[in-house]
């Protein structure tokens, strides 16, 4: 990464994506750590879908299944039988397993480690993050993913990000450089990380349509 990038980006963004044409962030699932970690696995190559289906009814689901507009204890969710979970939420499957067993399973690491609310979860920690990771089928584009939906900062680098960044820069990019690109390019733009993702994500969705059916 390089200053000619930065500015480069900025530039790019500015002319393709001016400020007042920006999808404001929807706003995640603060302090509701089952529902974002829920949310964040669901979304690997998924439709997000509106309350009534997609990850958001899968959400609704679940919150409806375990009686509370707020579910924000790890320990509930690491109790739950894969099964019964996948019952609840959604039969995809991710690497050749279902969501639900990598939901539970992620759950239970994490728990392990004492993160049971929002308020434990901390996306810079390198051992919350191997936690995370170490799940087959869930990889570090994700976890940035569920830090955001708890409102923690970040660049959920998928697809669409990496497109609209590398078109900006005329070259390919890692999602890892991708992300630092744009956690330094919110910066200059007076934004934060979370919000021009959100912005670009639905700039280039909506550009690519009919294709992208609507995942994030």
């Amino acid at each position: 990464m390089s200053e000619s990038d930065i500015s480069t980006l900025v530039e790019f963004v500015q002319a393709e994506l001016p400020r007042d044409t920006w999808k404001p962030w929807p706003g995640g699932w603060p302090e509701q750590i089952e529902a974002a970690l829920i949310d964040a696995v669901l979304s690997i190559a998924a439709q997000y879908g509106t309350p009534e289906n997609g990850v958001r009814g899968a959400v609704s689901r679940y919150r409806k299944a375990v009686g509370t507009d707020r579910p924000n204890d790890l320990a509930r969710l690491t109790a739950y039988d894969p099964d019964e979970l996948q019952a609840v939420l959604t039969d995809q499957k991710v690497s050749g397993r279902t969501k639900a067993s990598a939901i539970v399973e992620a759950a239970g690491n994490l728990l392990a480690l004492g993160v049971k609310t929002a308020s434990d979860l901390d996306p810079h920690d390198p051992a919350q993050k191997r936690a995370y990771t170490c799940v087959h089928g869930l990889g570090p584009v994700t976890w940035e993913y569920f830090g955001m939906l708890l409102c923690k900062p970040g660049v959920k680098a998928d697809r669409w990000i990496l497109r609209f960044v590398s078109r900006g820069l005329g070259r390919d990019l890692t999602p890892a450089e991708a992300r630092s690109l744009l956690h330094e390019v919110a910066d200059h733009i007076d934004a934060t990380p979370t919000e021009l993702d959100h912005a670009i994500w639905a700039y280039e969705r909506e550009r690519q349509a009919p294709e992208s059916g609507a995942t994030k």
